[in-house]
Protein backbone atom coordinates (compact mmCIF):
# COMPACT_ATOMS: atom_id res chain seq x y z
CA UNK A 1 0.00 0.00 0.00
CA UNK A 2 3.08 2.73 0.79
CA UNK A 3 4.70 1.91 -2.30
CA UNK A 4 1.01 3.13 -4.32
CA UNK A 5 1.42 6.37 -2.06
CA UNK A 6 4.93 6.36 -3.55
CA UNK A 7 3.74 5.96 -6.73
CA UNK A 8 0.28 8.75 -6.61
CA UNK A 9 3.60 11.17 -4.86
CA UNK A 10 5.97 10.62 -7.87
CA UNK A 11 2.83 10.67 -10.33
CA UNK A 12 1.30 14.34 -9.02
CA UNK A 13 4.69 15.76 -8.39
CA UNK A 14 5.64 15.20 -12.07
CA UNK A 15 2.63 16.05 -13.66
CA UNK A 16 2.55 19.47 -11.72
CA UNK A 17 5.93 19.75 -12.15
CA UNK A 18 5.06 19.58 -15.90
CA UNK A 19 2.37 22.20 -15.47
CA UNK A 20 4.65 24.61 -13.58
CA UNK A 21 7.07 24.55 -15.98
CA UNK A 22 4.44 24.70 -18.86
CA UNK A 23 3.79 28.14 -17.48
CA UNK A 24 6.74 29.25 -16.84
CA UNK A 25 8.31 28.99 -21.02
CA UNK A 26 5.72 30.72 -22.48
CA UNK A 27 5.96 30.65 -26.11
CA UNK A 28 5.40 33.59 -28.73
CA UNK A 29 1.39 33.03 -30.37
CA UNK A 30 3.57 31.75 -33.57
CA UNK A 31 5.10 29.03 -32.12
CA UNK A 32 2.50 26.25 -33.07
CA UNK A 33 4.51 23.04 -32.58
CA UNK A 34 5.25 24.48 -28.89
CA UNK A 35 1.78 25.80 -28.61
CA UNK A 36 0.33 22.11 -29.69
CA UNK A 37 2.95 20.24 -27.23
CA UNK A 38 1.61 21.95 -24.35
CA UNK A 39 -2.24 21.34 -25.29
CA UNK A 40 -0.69 17.87 -25.17
CA UNK A 41 0.96 18.14 -21.54
CA UNK A 42 -1.63 20.32 -19.92
CA UNK A 43 -4.61 17.80 -21.60
CA UNK A 44 -5.60 15.13 -18.63
CA UNK A 45 -5.39 11.63 -20.49
CA UNK A 46 -8.23 8.88 -20.21
CA UNK A 47 -7.92 6.81 -17.08
CA UNK A 48 -9.74 4.18 -16.10
CA UNK A 49 -13.20 4.69 -14.43
CA UNK A 50 -11.77 3.58 -10.74
CA UNK A 51 -9.25 6.17 -10.74
CA UNK A 52 -11.59 8.62 -8.53
CA UNK A 53 -9.02 11.09 -7.68
CA UNK A 54 -7.52 12.23 -10.87
CA UNK A 55 -7.56 16.01 -11.98
CA UNK A 56 -5.17 17.98 -9.47
CA UNK A 57 -3.92 21.02 -8.98
CA UNK A 58 -1.19 22.69 -6.79
CA UNK A 59 -3.59 24.09 -3.75
CA UNK A 60 -3.15 26.94 -1.43
CA UNK A 61 0.48 26.47 0.66
CA UNK A 62 -1.09 28.09 3.37
CA UNK A 63 -3.11 24.96 4.53
CA UNK A 64 0.65 22.96 4.84
CA UNK A 65 0.81 25.47 8.13
CA UNK A 66 -2.53 23.77 9.68
CA UNK A 67 -1.25 20.63 9.42
CA UNK A 68 2.40 21.45 10.93
CA UNK A 69 0.40 23.25 13.37
CA UNK A 70 -1.52 19.88 14.03
CA UNK A 71 1.99 17.57 14.09
CA UNK A 72 3.32 20.11 17.15
CA UNK A 73 -0.14 20.31 19.00
CA UNK A 74 0.28 16.15 18.93
CA UNK A 75 4.25 16.09 19.52
CA UNK A 76 3.29 18.85 22.31
CA UNK A 77 0.91 16.51 24.05
CA UNK A 78 -1.86 19.80 23.62
CA UNK A 79 -4.76 17.50 22.65
CA UNK A 80 -7.25 20.58 23.46
CA UNK A 81 -5.33 22.47 20.44
CA UNK A 82 -5.08 19.77 18.31
CA UNK A 83 -9.11 19.68 18.57
CA UNK A 84 -9.22 22.66 17.19
CA UNK A 85 -7.87 22.41 13.91
CA UNK A 86 -10.72 19.54 13.00
CA UNK A 87 -14.35 20.24 12.06
CA UNK A 88 -17.06 19.26 14.17
CA UNK A 89 -17.14 15.95 12.46
CA UNK A 90 -13.72 14.19 11.45
CA UNK A 91 -13.62 10.54 9.87
CA UNK A 92 -10.13 9.00 9.94
CA UNK A 93 -8.16 5.81 8.51
CA UNK A 94 -5.77 4.48 10.43
CA UNK A 95 -2.91 2.32 9.65
CA UNK A 96 -3.97 -0.54 11.57
CA UNK A 97 -7.54 -0.60 9.36
CA UNK A 98 -9.54 1.09 11.93
CA UNK A 99 -11.74 4.03 10.96
CA UNK A 100 -12.53 6.12 13.86
CA UNK A 101 -14.55 9.18 13.49
CA UNK A 102 -15.33 12.20 15.73
CA UNK A 103 -17.56 15.08 16.49
CA UNK A 104 -17.01 18.14 18.56
CA UNK A 105 -17.75 16.53 21.48
CA UNK A 106 -15.54 13.73 21.62
CA UNK A 107 -12.63 14.78 19.43
CA UNK A 108 -10.37 16.24 22.37
CA UNK A 109 -11.37 13.61 24.44
CA UNK A 110 -10.30 10.50 21.78
CA UNK A 111 -7.06 12.95 21.05
CA UNK A 112 -6.12 12.98 24.74
CA UNK A 113 -6.65 9.02 25.29
CA UNK A 114 -4.64 8.27 21.97
CA UNK A 115 -1.68 10.86 23.13
CA UNK A 116 -1.35 9.07 26.85
CA UNK A 117 -0.52 5.77 25.48
CA UNK A 118 3.12 7.86 24.41
CA UNK A 119 5.66 9.72 26.91
CA UNK A 120 7.04 11.52 23.82
CA UNK A 121 6.44 11.77 19.95
CA UNK A 122 8.11 13.73 17.42
CA UNK A 123 7.10 14.19 14.23
CA UNK A 124 8.97 15.11 11.57
CA UNK A 125 7.29 16.03 7.92
CA UNK A 126 9.63 16.28 5.86
CA UNK A 127 7.41 16.67 2.61
CA UNK A 128 4.39 18.91 2.93
CA UNK A 129 2.13 19.14 -0.21
CA UNK A 130 -0.98 21.43 -0.85
CA UNK A 131 -3.32 20.19 -3.56
CA UNK A 132 -6.45 20.63 -5.12
CA UNK A 133 -8.90 18.43 -6.73
CA UNK A 134 -10.70 20.00 -9.52
CA UNK A 135 -13.30 17.50 -10.22
CA UNK A 136 -14.67 17.32 -6.57
CA UNK A 137 -13.49 21.06 -5.43
CA UNK A 138 -11.90 18.94 -2.07
CA UNK A 139 -8.47 20.45 -0.61
CA UNK A 140 -5.50 18.04 0.50
CA UNK A 141 -2.45 17.97 2.37
CA UNK A 142 -0.01 15.18 1.30
CA UNK A 143 2.15 14.73 4.50
CA UNK A 144 5.58 12.27 4.88
CA UNK A 145 6.35 12.14 7.87
CA UNK A 146 9.08 10.81 10.43
CA UNK A 147 7.86 9.71 13.04
CA UNK A 148 9.43 8.46 16.72
CA UNK A 149 8.05 7.85 20.27
CA UNK A 150 8.35 6.44 23.39
CA UNK A 151 5.66 4.65 25.07
CA UNK A 152 4.79 5.02 28.88
CA UNK A 153 6.54 2.29 29.27
CA UNK A 154 10.04 3.86 27.64
CA UNK A 155 9.53 1.56 24.41
CA UNK A 156 10.57 3.27 21.69
CA UNK A 157 9.87 2.56 17.79
CA UNK A 158 9.67 4.60 14.73
CA UNK A 159 8.33 4.63 11.22
CA UNK A 160 7.71 5.94 8.11
CA UNK A 161 4.16 7.73 7.42
CA UNK A 162 2.07 8.93 4.72
CA UNK A 163 -0.37 10.96 6.01
CA UNK A 164 -3.67 12.33 3.85
CA UNK A 165 -5.46 15.09 5.11
CA UNK A 166 -8.60 16.93 3.41
CA UNK A 167 -9.92 20.35 4.42
CA UNK A 168 -12.98 22.17 4.27
CA UNK A 169 -13.17 26.04 5.56
CA UNK A 170 -9.78 25.90 7.51
CA UNK A 171 -11.07 22.50 9.71
CA UNK A 172 -9.58 19.15 8.94
CA UNK A 173 -12.64 16.58 7.96
CA UNK A 174 -10.75 13.55 6.94
CA UNK A 175 -6.99 11.75 7.49
CA UNK A 176 -5.85 8.67 6.37
CA UNK A 177 -2.31 7.68 7.25
CA UNK A 178 -0.63 4.54 5.77
CA UNK A 179 2.95 3.57 7.64
CA UNK A 180 5.88 1.80 6.89
CA UNK A 181 9.42 0.65 8.38
CA UNK A 182 12.26 1.87 6.54
CA UNK A 183 15.51 0.60 5.77
CA UNK A 184 18.04 1.01 7.89
CA UNK A 185 20.01 3.68 5.28
CA UNK A 186 16.86 5.72 4.67
CA UNK A 187 15.85 5.43 9.23
CA UNK A 188 19.58 7.08 8.97
CA UNK A 189 18.79 9.84 6.43
CA UNK A 190 15.56 10.56 8.03
CA UNK A 191 17.39 10.82 11.26
CA UNK A 192 19.43 13.60 10.10
CA UNK A 193 17.14 15.86 9.36
CA UNK A 194 16.08 16.01 13.24
CA UNK A 195 19.60 17.27 13.53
Amino acid sequence: MIKKSFLFLALATTFLACRDNKSASTPSSGDTTTNNLQSEVAKLPELPSFVHYKNWEMGDPQKTQLILNVYKAWDGNMPGEMASYFADSANYDLPDGIRVTTTNKTVESKFRKWRNSYKETSNIPFSLISLRNKDLDEEWVIAWTWNKWSYTDGKKDSMLYCDNWRIENEKVVYFNSLQSRPSKPLSSKLDKIQK
